[in-house]
């Protein structure tokens, strides 16, 4: 039997998942909007994302997702409050678009990573940073900002500046990383931080092929 959460690790978590959501939904709402679609027959049929993805992460709606570091008693509460939340989502998000859109959130086994994922039978719209960084920003410190492509999808890559007083560099894995995969009447886009692109963009492919 697994042992229950401490306070500390709950509050980690969820603030972790909760933040996740907060912050792909204010992504999505400024600058990844899919373009509506008019008259498709196809716009409306339902999504469908995974339970699971690859490399362990579960839907945080699921119990499972948490039983490894809660009880049972305790990973069905926080499951419930992961879906309830789901659920606002896509409702706010089928209010909004004349097309079917979905959100779900996955944790990682040890609960340290999560991903935000959502699906639109829509076409991509704009996907960009503010603003990209010069080449040498890296090099002298600075925080980065970056806009690759990784495969089928296209990426936006943050990395935190350098800490002067520990004389760090600045790391190889990014703070924060979006990516988005159009093709004609879908996308699909993910965000998580400290995760490489590469990485990120196996789990977009992943749910492309579940709900393609």
């Amino acid at each position: 039997m697994s042992s229950p959460a401490t306070p500390s690790a709950k509050s980690s978590v969820l603030g972790l998942v909760a933040g996740l959501v907060v912050l792909a939904l204010l992504v999505v709402f400024a600058v990844l909007l899919p373009k509506t679609v008019d008259g498709d027959a196809g716009a409306e049929e339902p999504i469908g994302l995974p339970d699971t993805l690859p490399g362990g992460y579960t839907a945080s709606d699921l119990d499972e997702a948490f039983a490894e570091q809660y009880d049972a008693e305790q990973a069905g509460v926080v499951a419930d409050r992961e879906s309830a939340s789901r659920e606002r989502t896509d409702e706010v998000l089928d209010e909004v678009y004349d097309y079917a859109a979905e959100t779900r959130v996955y944790a990682s086994e040890d609960l340290s990573t999560a991903v935000s994922v959502q699906a639109f039978r829509a076409a991509g719209g704009a996907f960009a940073p503010e603003r990209i960084s010069e080449a040498d920003a890296a090099a002298a410190g600075g925080a980065t900002q970056e806009l690759v492509r990784e495969g089928d999808a296209v990426c936006i890559v943050q990395r935190a500046a350098a800490d002067p007083a520990a004389g760090a560099p600045q790391g190889d894995t990014p703070s924060y990383v979006s990516c988005q995969r159009s093709e004609d009447d879908l996308t699909v886009q993910a965000a998580a931080g400290a995760m490489t692109p590469e990485d990120l963009v196996a789990l977009v492919d992943a749910a492309w092929d579940a709900v393609a």
